[in-house]
């Protein structure tokens, strides 16, 4: 079975526009490097590149590794909202250029999911091409009740430790339960194409602390919205859950 096969059955109907199926991805941090100018991305002859990372401590090397980093700092964002900022980057680019979005998991992430996946007897050459950005799951599934929903949902982690610790929540029958991965752009589409919304991103250990923090700073309760670094990055043209068995 092919990676990019895994766990996929007959989809005959949406289920979920495509940007709603982006909204699930609000609680997931990611970090860009964004320049004195407010500009996020790296401009090239032929080519821009927004380059985004899973944790503040990739982000931080790659601005550190970076020419003429005077000035540059590294921000921040909801994963949706960069989402956004690729597809308004898309269109306002000149035609004879290209965009390429790169988004760089954490090592101990994409480690366990080359793990998981050659366990599976999928081979390294198909793993590196088709797996960008591991998220990762049970089988059978853990379902998890969102704040603010009755209706339980199948639970998918882009923290393989968040994963583990999910499995000790549930009841012993689940304990037994096999580690699973799949790509985060064909879980997109997955939920887009499925005949129900039954799906649910758990929040990255990340954005939890930016959270936590905003909190902190703040009289009244955070409802996650963007930092001011956040809203500083300029476009090209502007320069707990429940647990539930």
């Amino acid at each position: 079975m092919g990676l990019l096969m895994l766990g996929l059955g007959a989809m005959p109907a949406l289920a979920i526009p495509e940007a709603e199926a982006i909204r699930k991805l609000e609680a997931v941090a990611v970090y860009v490097v964004v320049d004195p100018e407010g500009r996020f991305y790296q401009e090239s002859p032929g080519q821009l590149v927004l380059s985004m990372f899973m944790t503040s401590e990739q982000a931080q090397q790659a601005l550190e590794g970076s020419p003429g980093a005077e000035g540059s700092r590294v921000v921040p964002m909801s994963l949706d909202i960069a989402f956004e900022r690729n597809k308004n980057l898309r269109q306002a680019i000149p035609v004879h250029k290209s965009l390429i979005m790169q988004l760089e998991p954490a090592q101990e992430d994409w480690e366990k999911a080359k793990e998981i996946l050659l366990a599976e007897g999928i081979d390294q050459g198909e793993i590196d091409r088709n797996l960008k950005v591991p998220v990762f799951f049970t089988n059978p599934y853990i379902t998890i009740t969102p704040p603010g929903t009755e209706e339980a949902k199948v639970a998918f982690f882009f923290n393989y430790s968040q994963l583990q610790q999910a499995k000790q929540a549930v009841p012993d029958s689940n304990l037994d339960s096999e580690d699973k991965v799949m790509d985060l752009f064909f879980l997109i589409d997955r939920m887009i194409q499925d005949e129900e919304d039954k799906y649910f991103l758990y929040p990255t250990e990340d954005w939890i602390k930016i959270i936590q923090a905003q909190q902190e700073q703040q009289s009244s309760p955070s409802q996650a919205q963007p930092s001011q670094d956040q809203q500083d990055v300029q476009e090209p043209d502007q320069q707990e859950a429940q647990q539930t068995p």
